[in-house]
């Protein structure tokens, strides 16, 4: 009786948790599928791209159907068959929910631990970027009260030091895609073997 409760419970958990599952899976495919390089984009509204606009909510130039951020409902509705249908799939095939741990572990654990933070960190930090400047900018306002105080004070350690936490965390996400590739060949070894 016990273990049936709990199996009614566990039924009942996945059911209702699903939709908040697909949501932001949703959401994030809708915005991988929108976003194009820069260089294919219309130079002339740069704040067009998923990068620019919200995933949910209304834009300020919205047009009167759909927000920018907003998808319609024919897409709202081929994403979200197509989840289900390839989360039904692997349901399916899958006899061990240990080799699905494994490869989410081996993927998605290396990517928010070492790769995501370096490469997010290597991108802000370029000298080029708009948001480099402008934290750079904010943090020496901050930090030193004028431009003889920043002569004085040895700008060029500070800029190799930049400099080496920039390389640095190249080299953890360059650290986290060996340990990922290592993990996957090491899953599918284990499982070809088993």
């Amino acid at each position: 009786m016990a273990s049936t409760i709990g199996k009614a419970a566990i039924v009942v958990l996945v059911m209702f948790s699903y939709p908040l599952q697909v949501h932001p899976c949703r959401a994030s495919v809708d915005a991988v599928l929108k976003w194009r390089p820069a260089s294919w984009r219309n130079t002339d509204s740069p704040a067009d791209s998923p990068s620019h606009s919200a995933l949910l909510g209304q834009s300020a130039k919205a047009s009167p159907k759909l927000g920018r951020g907003e998808m319609g409902e024919t897409r709202f509705a081929a994403i979200t068959t197509a989840i289900i249908i390839l989360s039904y799939i692997v349901a399916m095939t899958v006899s061990s929910l240990g080799l699905v741990l494994a490869y989410v572990g081996s993927t998605g654990s290396t990517s928010i631990s070492f790769i995501l933070p370096g490469l997010f960190y290597y991108k802000i930090s370029s000298p080029d970027s708009p948001h480099h400047q402008r934290l750079m900018k904010e943090d020496d306002d901050e930090e030193y009260g004028s431009e003889d105080e920043q002569e004085s004070t040895g700008w060029t350690g500070r800029h190799w030091k930049r400099n080496l936490v920039r390389r640095l965390s190249l080299a953890l996400a360059i650290y986290g895609l060996c340990v990922m590739v290592t993990c996957l060949i090491t899953n599918t070894f284990f499982t070809v073997a088993h």
